[in-house]
């Protein structure tokens, strides 16, 4: 990755105006569009919900939004009101998401927006939670105190490029799905003791913006399909 791309992922001073107004107030068009979308998604589900909330998180609700973020729109449902079986809540959700998310190209000001239909008892660690049913800040983010190191991101960001272009090249599903955990689990472990400008979750975003994650996302469904063909 060339230092102009990687200087992309330094946090920003300020939110982005394709967003906010200023730190406390959200553009009305764009209030107005995701409470839209929120809704066109409900229809879509087809059953009765009821919603605690229609959150907006991640990194353009932060400071460290890059031209290859998108924006993350929560519906926060009480799974347990429809249903006791929690796999089958779960896997209907996961389903109309993954539906939803590649068959429609929504965006909001040439940002991508992603549906993500959310447990209320999920825990989302996130620095940056704006409530769109509030019209308010749930967790208000702040401003990053110093740069991320860029040159230990991108040794990391290398280091990992090379383990998924081997995993991709072995067409084992079982490599793929562990390197899949090791991703999602580093990730996870980065955010909570570093935060956001976590070397490893730089490296993690790094990978992102390549479409390196989405290869692996479509060859593990490739070879799960064909591990099952006859």
């Amino acid at each position: 990755m060339s230092e102009l791309n990687m200087r992309s992922f330094l946090p920003h001073d300020e939110l982005s105006k394709k967003i906010w107004e200023d730190d406390e107030n959200i553009r009305p068009d764009v209030q107005k569009a995701l409470e839209n979308i929120a809704n066109e998604f409900l229809n879509y589900l087809k059953i009765d919900v009821d919603v605690e909330d229609v959150t907006f998180t991640g990194s353009y609700a932060n400071y460290n939004y890059t031209p290859y973020s998108d924006i993350d729109l929560h519906i926060v449902i009480d799974f347990d009101k429809l249903s006791s079986d929690e796999d089958l809540v779960e896997g209907f959700m996961n389903a109309k998401k993954s539906y939803w998310n590649d068959r429609y190209d929504i965006t909001v000001n040439g940002i991508d927006v992603e549906i993500y239909p959310q447990d209320s008892s999920e825990e989302h660690v996130s620095s940056g939670i704006y409530s769109i049913d509030q019209e308010k800040w749930i967790v208000k983010p702040e401003k990053f105190q110093k740069e991320p190191n860029l040159k230990s991101a991108n040794k990391k960001f290398q280091m990992l490029k090379r383990e998924i272009s081997s995993a991709i090249e072995s067409e084992d599903l079982n490599n793929v799905e562990r390197l899949l955990k090791k991703l999602r689990d580093m990730r996870k472990s980065a955010l909570n003791k570093s935060g956001e400008m976590s070397v490893e979750n730089i490296a993690y975003k790094m990978l992102r913006s390549e479409d390196l994650i989405q290869k692996l996302y479509d060859l593990k469904f490739n070879l799960y399909g064909d591990s099952i063909s006859l």
